[in-house]
């Protein structure tokens, strides 16, 4: 206050009013809770009784909570590994109130699920990254196998309720190893062909079914009950052609006789039944619409279509490798690629086709939001404009003005949400990491909205979020070309490959009357969707010339000339018109008119490939900026590793702690029952009290000065169990060489990176079984190893700054090491007493 008052109040709305206490140094506080927005004013008591005005109207903007989010950073997609090997996974989580877990579930081979607690929240952290090693050897796997895990967390938000959030569902599927070794060892031939058709695509059909079914089982409140039936509906529909064409291909086997005596042929006729039986399991579900009751089966059903799929690759390797030019290939295995080949096209066929035009949608939504966007931050600026403007006008302050400012962030907010819906369906991290900024900004906005003291570092703020949103919207525009050329150049070599398998079975054609009948009919089904998949390739491929003309003229250029090459040569139309070529024409002349078709697609194979190369890299500015934020990333994940072993040694300190405290009041009863007994109890409670201070001592932890035991309990190391320190030392392995990939990275840019040979050096040194035997020198350890990389991007990023004023600011510049901070803190204070 500029004078004394002995009473004051908040009024809020213009009716509710607040009590304040009054302090002995003169100031006065009192606590608001914020439940809806509004106004709020001080009113104060003057000497004379009377209650005047002591502040100006603030709008009061009552921010809503936002979901955690969550997402793996590695590997962040499907893989494949070997039955003995360790696979990590990296899961990181954010938000605004506090983070309260964060958690991996995974099952094997569809069985029960299994939970990894990662962190329990109890330092009230908003943001953590966390990682866990499967070590597969553990779990008896066999090739077909599959683990499935997700990722869940919870917020920290004990006043409207926590919320949680869910991952989408990934999968390791196990391969078998030693593969390539097996084939060269029993000398295959050449090509690829039949056992190349079967490497996961019956299995990715279903693998997108239990991903479907999974995110319908975890959204199920956000659909509406019509939407959710017809999902249901559309999964019942989708799960049941996946069984009817894995049946089709068991009765035409049958049919064919081409089973024979073969283990690896009787395996795969044990698995397919059992994969189609599952797959009835989880349609009748479906049908039932519970999604999570038909997850267990789909699951099963694709471990089943896995391990047929794996005996279908060993069958080629023992025949020889087969496909191309034969490789003396037995008629067995041909007949059995040939039927596995026609269904699987057909289904991979519809699928891309689906999953394209998904993606065409996709991406004609983020173009339109991130005009949005641009029009968004041009408007941030103008107001910003205008806030300067007024920041010399008292009255004008006083009077509000945040108005637009609020209309902004309700925008803002709306992209937001958008992006992360997007974010969601479709699984990608860039839009969630858009959506966050976005909010940020219009958190930003808001504050900036109820600012009355001309403090333009809100709106600033407010403005460089909307900058940072839309360069990582418009890196992932510059990205979709990429993409779409690289989706163009593997359906060319598909395309390939489909071909090739026609070439072979039009040579193949013979024998009885009934079997040449059925391998035409088969030719005849192939070759028309052949010349349908190349009609749809010509159309992508002359949209993509024109859609980045401006932006990729070389790369625009050679599209076009790809494009061109199926229109000069009459590709489609080749393709249908050979369809009577094999039917009515020579052997000799069929023949030479298909290799005529495969030599044109080997031309347009090698356009796109031209197109792909065409492709401008990024500039300097944008690839250092990119390093930067690695850094930042990497920082910010030895900060949360730190967190979490922290968490768990005060953990083990906690329940060391309350055992002493058992300890010491067993030892004041027993003194008690041991003092009426008389002179001899006497001494056996000094002896017993010796003999509990001593276990008080090692179970306590205070006996010495790092405060764990050695107990086998607790794996004998510094009170982490064996499992811990086998995920943490994991970890900071994994750690590790994320840095040294980024010292080449940087070195490749000519940035000089020798001080970050001490950091590198100091995570090496964690991982290391003894050194869990000394939390303390961990501690030290990794907080010098984060304060070495904090002042090397620091220092880095003020160079780039500095060196080039027009340099795009990046992202992070407030954050201080804190060797930066003192100087920091010193030049405000001469700031403020220069003005004082």
């Amino acid at each position: 206050m500029t004078m004394p008052v002995t009473n004051g109040i908040i009024v809020v709305d213009g009716a509710d009013s607040i009590a304040l206490d009054v302090h002995d140094d003169g100031t006065l506080s009192g606590t608001l809770t914020v439940r809806r927005e509004g106004l709020y004013r001080i009113m104060l008591e003057s000497f004379d009784g009377r209650m005047v005005v002591g502040s100006p109207d603030y709008f009061i903007d009552a921010l809503d909570d936002q979901p955690p989010a969550i997402r793996f950073k590695k590997p962040g997609r499907d893989i494949k590994v070997t039955p003995i090997e360790e696979a990590l996974v990296e899961v990181w989580a954010e938000d605004d109130y506090g983070l309260q877990a964060l958690r991996v579930i995974y099952s094997v081979n569809g069985g029960p699920e299994d939970t990894l607690p990662l962190f329990d929240g109890t330092r009230g952290t908003k943001e953590m990254s966390a990682t866990h090693t499967f070590y597969l050897e553990e779990f008896n796997l066999e090739p077909g196998d599959l683990v499935s895990y997700y990722g869940q967390v919870t917020d920290n938000n004990r006043v409207g309720g926590r919320q949680t959030v869910t991952t989408d569902i990934y999968f390791l599927d196990v391969r078998p190893f030693g593969r390539d070794y097996r084939q060269a060892d029993q000398g295959g031939g050449g090509g690829g062909g039949g056992g190349d058709g079967l490497d996961g695509q019956f299995s990715q059909q279903q693998r997108q079914i239990v991903a479907a079914t999974f995110k319908m089982a975890r959204d199920r409140d956000d659909y509406a009950d019509k939407e959710y039936r017809e999902n249901m509906a559309t999964l019942a529909l989708s799960q049941g052609r996946l069984r009817e064409r894995v049946e089709a291909v068991v009765r035409r086997i049958q049919d064919r006789g081409v089973m024979g005596a073969d283990s690896g042929f009787q395996k795969i006729m044990v698995e397919l039944p059992a994969a189609a039986e599952e797959m009835l399991a989880s349609e009748e579900e479906l049908g039932e619409r519970d999604a999570r009751e038909a997850l267990s089966p789909a699951q099963r059903a694709l471990q089943h279509l896995q391990r047929a799929e794996a005996a279908f690759r060993e069958v080629q390797v023992s025949m020889g490798g087969g496909g191309g030019g034969g490789g003396g290939q037995t008629p067995n295995a041909e007949d059995l690629a040939d039927l596995f080949e026609l269904e699987l096209d057909k289904m991979q066929n519809q699928y891309e086709s689906v999953q394209r035009g998904q993606q065409e949608q996709v991406d004609q939504e983020l173009d339109a939001t991130l005009q949005k966007l641009q029009e968004l931050a041009r408007r941030q600026q103008q107001e910003n404009e205008r806030m300067r403007r007024r920041a010399g006008n008292l009255q004008n302050q006083v009077g509000g003005g945040g108005q637009g400012q609020r209309q902004l962030a309700e925008e803002a907010e709306e992209l937001s949400r958008q992006l992360e819906r997007l974010a969601r369906e479709q699984s990608l991290d860039g839009l969630m990491d858009s959506a966050r900024r976005l909010q940020e900004a219009a958190d930003a906005m808001r504050r900036a909205a109820a600012n009355r003291n001309g403090d333009m570092s809100e709106a600033q703020s407010a403005l460089d979020r909307l900058q940072e949103a839309r360069r990582m919207l418009e890196r992932g525009r510059s990205e979709r070309l990429e993409r779409d050329v690289q989706d163009a150049l593997r359906r060319a070599e598909r395309l390939i490959e489909q071909q090739d398998r026609m070439t072979d079975a039009v040579e193949r054609l013979g024998g009885s009357q009934q079997r040449q009948s059925e391998a035409l009919q088969d030719i005849t089904e192939q070759k028309d969707g052949l010349a349908n998949q190349v009609e749809e390739l010509e159309a992508d491929l002359d949209e993509m010339s024109r859609d980045w003309r401006r932006e990729q003229a070389e790369a625009a250029r050679a599209l076009g000339e790809a494009a061109g090459s199926i229109r000069d040569n009459r590709l489609a139309d080749k393709i249908r018109y050979s369809k009577g070529v094999v039917r009515q024409r020579t052997p000799e002349y069929a023949r030479n008119f298909e290799e005529q078709i495969g030599a044109d697609f080997e031309e347009l194979r090698d356009r796109i490939a031209a197109a792909a190369g065409a492709i401008e890299e990024e500039d300097s500015d944008q690839r250092i900026g990119d390093l930067l934020e690695d850094t930042r990333g990497l920082v910010r994940d030895l900060e949360s590793l730190d967190e979490r072993i922290q968490e768990r040694t005060d953990g083990q300190q906690g329940q060391q702690g309350q055992q002493g405290q058992q300890g010491q009041q067993g030892q004041q009863g027993q003194q008690g029952q041991q003092g009426q007994q008389g002179q001899q109890g006497q001494g056996q409670g000094q002896q017993g009290q010796q003999q509990g201070g001593g276990q008080q001592d090692q179970q306590g932890g205070r006996g010495g000065d790092r405060g764990f035991n050695r107990s086998p309990t607790a794996g004998g190391f510094g009170g982490f169990r064996q499992d811990d320190i086998r995920q943490f030392r994991g970890e900071f392995r994994e750690r590790a060489e994320d840095l040294d990939a980024l010292r080449q990275r940087m070195r490749s840019e000519g940035i000089d990176v020798s001080t970050l040979s001490d950091v590198l050096a100091r995570l090496r040194q964690l991982d290391s079984r003894a050194m869990f035997d000394d939390p303390a020198e961990i501690a030290r350890l990794q907080r010098a190893a984060i304060e070495g990389l904090k002042e090397f991007e620091y220092a880095l990023r003020r160079e780039l700054q500095g060196a080039d004023s027009d340099r795009l600011l990046l992202s992070g510049s407030d954050e201080v090491p804190e060797g930066f901070k003192e100087l920091v803190e010193e030049y405000y204070r001469a700031l403020s007493n220069k003005n004082r």
